[in-house]
């Protein structure tokens, strides 16, 4: 197992060490659970700037478990890292050990930290949501943003809401005409983008189940909020529906023809919601953004006679709007019949007179 370096692919005991090191507990690195971790792991550690901070997996893993500890303080992380910094980088300190708090905090939360510099990660996705973390542990940073009114997300005073079958990712592509905009950051989860016509969706089930896994007493990520983010995933994509399995399969192939990190299978294997669970106010975590999102989509109205003969959340409308569009149709077609049978009995008529020599026989 050699983890000096930077250079992929890693073998299967690189990666179980790592994954313990981020993770905190014994992982089995086998199967599309972890595969689809290190699509991302690897694509992230490639595209942030190297240093002596940064030169190795295993002083990568090395900073991520110092975080992940529920104890460290992020002025104790910065600590650590300076003095791991050789003379010849003391003058960088600053951005080196930055890029190192960033590059470590995203592996272990899939959120960007806002605040630490410029370069490199953060700037890679032009307005995506960060986090900041100024003071104390990763951990107590995270469970302030994720309550009620920062991101957006927590419970809102409403009426009951009750999110149909048909209200799923696939429909809204197809009724709404919301599209879909896959990401790898926690923090845009179900955020509406470009003036309400795109929804971003955290397709990387195998890192919520990952820390699902890992239940330790430096749970980075609270329980409850991974159970809730996988539940929103099996309401927007349930694992049971044909339908929705050929269109994610549709959208794997765009993203793979563009180039772009895979979208984790997983996130189609997060079970389906029974009726009971489709309560809006059974959500403390994401109310606020499913809230907004169903708002977009029943405020949509059909575009096309697609999106019409798809569009089934007012079925009485539906019905009516159909019914009178195919009377219009057979009062369309039997008016045609009857003027081609019109036509028709002329012109037999026509054929049926006898023949007249209008120049006359000559004498």
């Amino acid at each position: 197992m050699d983890l000096t370096d930077r250079r992929f692919p890693l073998s299967s005991a690189a990666k179980k060490h790592i994954l313990s090191k981020i993770f905190g507990c014994e992982t089995k690195p086998d199967g599309t659970l972890s595969d689809s971790y290190f699509s991302y792991y690897e694509d992230v550690v490639e595209n942030s700037p190297a240093s002596s901070l940064t030169d190795s997996h295993q002083s990568i893993a090395d900073t991520v478990a110092l975080i992940r500890s529920a104890k460290t303080t992020k002025t104790a992380v910065e600590d650590y890292l300076r003095k791991r910094l050789p003379k010849d980088e003391v003058e960088d300190s600053d951005d080196l050990i930055g890029d190192a708090i960033r590059l470590a905090t995203r592996l272990l939360i899939m959120m960007p930290i806002e605040g630490l510099n410029t370069r490199g990660l953060t700037m890679r996705v032009s307005g995506e949501t960060k986090i900041r973390w100024e003071v104390g542990p990763i951990a107590r940073v995270i469970n302030s943003y994720i309550s009620p009114g920062v991101f957006g997300f927590g419970q809102l005073k409403r009426e009951p809401v009750k999110l149909g079958r048909i209200f799923n990712a696939r429909i809204l592509e197809r009724i709404a005409s919301v599209k879909i905009r896959w990401t790898s950051n926690l923090a845009d989860h179900l955020r509406m983008r470009d003036e309400d016509t795109v929804v971003e969706i955290f397709h990387n089930a195998s890192f919520l189940k990952l820390h699902q896994h890992c239940q330790t007493q430096e749970q980075v990520l609270p329980s409850e909020f991974l159970d809730e983010t996988l539940k929103t995933l099996a309401l927007l994509m349930p694992e049971h529906d044909k339908d929705t399995e050929k269109w994610f399969k549709k959208h794997q192939a765009k993203v793979q023809k563009q180039g772009k990190l895979p979208l984790d299978p997983l996130v189609r294997e997060c079970g389906q919601l029974k009726a009971e669970q489709r309560n809006i106010e059974s959500f403390n975590y994401w109310q606020e953004r499913l809230a907004i999102l169903k708002q977009v989509f029943d405020e949509a109205e059909p575009k096309n006679i697609k999106q019409w003969w798809h569009d089934r959340r007012k079925l009485v409308q539906w019905s009516t709007f159909w019914v009178a569009a195919l009377v219009l149709i057979l009062t369309i077609v039997f008016g045609l019949i009857q003027c081609i049978e019109g036509g028709l009995q002329v012109w037999l008529a026509y054929k049926a007179l006898p023949s007249q020599n209008i120049g006359g026989n000559d004498a």
